[in-house]
C-alpha cells in the first residue's frame, strides 16, 4: 500500500478531507506469514530511539476519511489485543484546523474523550457537518455534559497547550506526513495495511524483546 503525503495549506476547509490521507487505510482480513520484513511490512524510523515497553501509536487527523473510516477496525482490535500493548491516539495538528486537535485534549482533560472523539468524526464525515471553528465544538462538548464556560476553560489551559506542544513534537519526532499513521514502540512504521491487525498485535511484543 502507498501512503500520500499531501499536507496543502491553500486548500479549503472542504477540501481537507483529503488532505495526507493514505489511498486505502481500511485493513483486509490478516494473511498467515511466519515473520514480518522490514521494508515490506514495517519501516525503521530514523534518528529514533524506541522503547522497551510494547507501544502503539495512531496519528490521525479529523479531517481524513480514512481515519475515521480506521475508527471500525480500532474498536474491534481494542478488546482483543494483549493488555501490555499501550495504544496511544494523536492528533495531527493542522494550522487550518487547529481547533481539532485542541478539541481533542480538552476531551481528553475533561475526562469525555469516548463520547467527544466519535462526535467529531460523525459530525465531519457521517453528517457531512463541516467543524469550522472552535464554535462547532461546542453542541458536540454539550452533548457530553459540558457547558461553554467549562469548555472554554480547559480549552485555554495550560494543560491542554501543553499536550498540543508535545502533540506537534511526536508528528516531528516520528515525520509523519500522511495519516493514519501506526508507529510501533517508538521506533518502527506500519507499511503493510493487508496485515495490519497482526502488526499491531505481534510486532510491539517482538520488538520489545
Amino acid at each position: 500500500m502507498k501512503l500520500k503525503s499531501l499536507f496543502i495549506a491553500a486548500f479549503s476547509l472542504l477540501a481537507l478531507s483529503q488532505v495526507a490521507c493514505a489511498d486505502s487505510a481500511t485493513p483486509a482480513s490478516p494473511v498467515k506469514a511466519s515473520n514480518f520484513k522490514e521494508g515490506t511490512d514495517y519501516a525503521v524510523i530514523e534518528g529514533t530511539k524506541g522503547i522497551q515497553k510494547p507501544q502503539v501509536i495512531e496519528f490521525f487527523s479529523y479531517t481524513c476519511p480514512h481515519c475515521y473510516n480506521m475508527e471500525g477496525f480500532i474498536h474491534k482490535w481494542l478488546p482483543q489485543k494483549s493488555e501490555s500493548i499501550e495504544f496511544i491516539q494523536v492528533p495531527v495538528f493542522m494550522g487550518q484546523v487547529p481547533h481539532l486537535t485542541q478539541g481533542y485534549y480538552t476531551a481528553e482533560v475533561l475526562g469525555v474523550l469516548d463520547q467527544v472523539h466519535m462526535g467529531i468524526f460523525n459530525q465531519w464525515h457521517r453528517d457531512k457537518k463541516i467543524v469550522r471553528t472552535k464554535k462547532d465544538l461546542y453542541p458536540i462538548f454539550a452533548k457530553a455534559g459540558i457547558d461553554k464556560e467549562a469548555f472554554d476553560k480547559a480549552y485555554n489551559s495550560f494543560a491542554v497547550a501543553s499536550k498540543v506542544q508535545h502533540a506537534k513534537k511526536m508528528v516531528r519526532d516520528f515525520k509523519v506526513t500522511s495519516f493514519p499513521k501506526f508507529v510501533v514502540n517508538q521506533k518502527y512504521e506500519v507499511k503493510n495495511y493487508q496485515q495490519l491487525d497482526r502488526l499491531l498485535n505481534e510486532l510491539p511484543l517482538e520488538k520489545s524483546k
